[in-house]
């Protein structure tokens, strides 16, 4: 019983040195308040221990083990752990604030955080995400440069300044600072999503295609990055490959019914252009049926690609995209199988099958012929 009591007398005075030196050391009234009573525990303990190790009362030993024990210890931890307590409160309430909306006291609250901790880049990413949630993309954009200037791996901001680029149609500088977050956090999805948009708003439209594929790689469950390319895809046209996209959203998520949708529209446009050919014998008549159905296109035997362009899209298409069944070679061979079995069809209505009549005798001839 006396050892017991003498370490627990020990670790109190142990913790009452470390207290001091912390109050030495941030000054802080807080902890000059908690030494002073945990001075007073101490002593609590050491003159119960001396009038013969008698049991102290129930309140006396709960305020001697909190201000003797748990408090100290708890600074101590906090200490070693370089975790400001008034910063970590102030941080707290304002991020409860942020995400009541009440962004004007959630401000208030970090730049009081700054006051404990100016080099905190956690603290300016909260700022900037305030500001901007007031509009104020200026003060917004200077706090995440600044966050970036605190740490340079803080992927975090990066993306943030992107978005602010992108609002203000700085496409350019978004596509750099994005850029950046997804060297430091390849995975970042969002950061790749917010990419390959801004590439695709300057129709640079190849490198949004490997910017979700690369994402692809990260989240492969993620069915709406498969979306997302599906929609680039049809873009350019390439609606074999869109249609393996929308293919991967529903196998992932059979409920997205915009995938279904945007299949439809595939089919549609190919079951169209089958109709053309199936109404066509060659390349002329061909083009005639698809300028019928609002198709404008180049079917010179002597280009490499044939290319459609329907009135809303904004430039032409190469044919081949649409999956082999629609390349040069093979329009002209379906071309040329119609022609022969619209022509066998036609020869086959022309001909008649007559049953010849042979002057054979019947018996009732013969009959007759006898009897006179």
């Amino acid at each position: 019983m006396f050892f017991e009591s003498f370490v627990y007398c020990l670790v109190c005075v142990l913790l009452v040195l470390f207290s001091f030196k912390l109050y030495r050391k941030t000054e802080k009234p807080y902890i000059l308040a908690i030494l002073s009573l945990q001075i007073i525990a101490t002593v609590v303990k050491i003159i119960g221990i001396i009038s013969g190790f008698k049991e102290l009362h129930l309140s006396t030993e709960v305020y001697v083990f909190s201000f003797g024990v748990i408090i100290p210890m708890f600074l101590f931890l906090t200490d070693y752990a370089h975790l400001n307590i008034t910063e970590y409160i102030d941080l707290k309430i304002g991020d409860m604030l942020f995400k009541k909306g009440n962004n004007i006291k959630a401000i208030d609250r970090y730049q009081k955080a700054l006051l404990q901790n100016s080099t905190n880049s956690e603290t300016f990413v909260r700022l900037g995400k305030a500001y901007n949630a007031l509009g104020d993309r200026r003060t917004a954009f200077d706090r995440f440069a600044r966050a970036v200037e605190l740490n340079r791996n803080d992927y975090k901001s990066y993306y943030e300044i992107g978005i602010i680029f992108n609002d203000m149609n700085k496409k350019k500088d978004a596509q750099v600072v994005l850029d950046n977050a997804l060297r430091i956090k390849p995975d970042f999805t969002e950061a790749s999503e917010l990419l390959a948009n801004v590439l695709c708003s300057q129709n640079k439209y190849d490198e949004a295609i490997n910017v979700y594929k690369t994402a692809i790689k990260y989240a492969p469950e993620d069915f709406d990055l498969y979306y997302n390319l599906g929609i680039v895809h049809t873009e350019l046209r390439d609606f074999n490959d869109a249609l393996e996209c929308y293919k991967s959203v529903i196998k992932i998520n059979p409920e997205q019914f915009e995938a279904y949708f945007s299949m439809g529209q595939i089919y549609l446009l190919k079951g169209e252009f089958d109709e053309a050919i199936e109404a066509s014998q060659n390349l002329q008549e061909f083009r005639m049926a698809l300028k019928a159905m609002g198709y404008s296109c180049n079917l010179d035997p002597g280009r490499k690609y044939w290319t459609i362009k329907q009135q809303d899209w904004q430039r032409p298409i190469r044919m081949y995209r649409m999956g082999d069944a629609y390349s040069n070679e093979s329009i002209i061979s379906r071309l040329e199988r119609e022609a022969e079995s619209k022509m066998f069809s036609s020869f086959q209505r022309i001909i008649v099958v007559r049953k010849r009549q042979y002057g054979m005798q019947t018996r009732g001839d013969r009959i007759r012929k006898v009897g006179g």
